[in-house]
């Protein structure tokens, strides 16, 4: 009994340490490697418009101009309804009280 007291615990636990350490290794260099590509994508990025010339740099800001519009027209339709429901309730509010 003494010797496997002094033998560093039950196999099930020294291979449930090794697993989570092995998963832990594979998440953070997943992670890692994701910020590593995401920095070069980024860098490759802005040295393509620092070499655009003019014509090219007009043509990628109006692309990302129509990129935004394009998202914009959602979050307008939204506004507008959220604001719609709020005047909504502020109205129905008014009445509460006048009763």
């Amino acid at each position: 009994m003494a010797a496997r007291a002094t033998s560093g615990g039950s196999p099930t636990v020294r291979r449930l340490v090794y697993t989570g350490a092995f998963a832990a290794v594979t998440i953070m260099g997943t992670w890692y490697g994701a910020g590593l590509k995401t920095q070069q994508e980024a860098k490759t990025e802005r040295k393509k418009i620092v070499e655009a010339s003019a014509e090219q740099k007009i043509a990628l800001l109006e692309q990302r101009r129509a990129q935004l519009v394009t998202q914009k027209i959602p979050l307008d339709k939204k506004l507008a309804s959220l604001r719609e429901r709020m005047g909504k309730r502020k109205e129905a509010d008014g009445e509460d009280q006048g009763k």
